[in-house]
């Protein structure tokens, strides 16, 4: 392919619209952390700060469920919730409607049967204190 191909220009440069939202405000945020922060006394109560809370959110998850995590996070920032630890969420928005889908497929095909459970427990409890210990 060269680059004079219409189909490869025509999807790098949708690719590139459709960062172009995430971009502008992680690039905001920056601003605000290099000229704004400095500025100010450090009151986060959160462990990453809010900043860099909202630069991950938006670079894992997107802009939309990104910038949503980030607005909920702002939100907390107040003396009604707890301070602390609070990570960026490791599942996505998609994640959270087929997790549900995929746990109890996974549960069906787990079956045990119910005589390997018995006689495990069984000789558990045939063991002597000594046989545990290995003596």
């Amino acid at each position: 392919m060269t680059t004079d191909d219409p189909v490869v220009d025509r999807t790098g440069l949708m690719r590139r619209l459709h960062l172009l939202p995430r971009r502008v405000v992680v690039f905001l945020i920056e601003l605000y952390r290099t000229w704004v922060s400095p500025l100010r006394l450090p009151t986060c109560r959160f462990e990453p700060t809010c900043s860099a809370y909202a630069v991950e959110a938006l670079t894992r998850h997107g802009f939309f469920y990104g910038g949503w995590l980030s607005v909920i996070r702002l939100l907390k920032c107040g003396p009604w919730h707890k301070p602390g630890y609070d990570p960026v969420p490791d599942r996505g928005f998609r994640e959270l409607f087929t997790a549900s889908e995929h746990s109890a497929t996974e549960i069906d095909t787990f079956d045990i049967d119910a005589t390997e459970i018995d006689t495990t427990e069984i000789n558990a409890r045939e063991m002597t204190s000594s046989e545990v210990r290995g003596n």
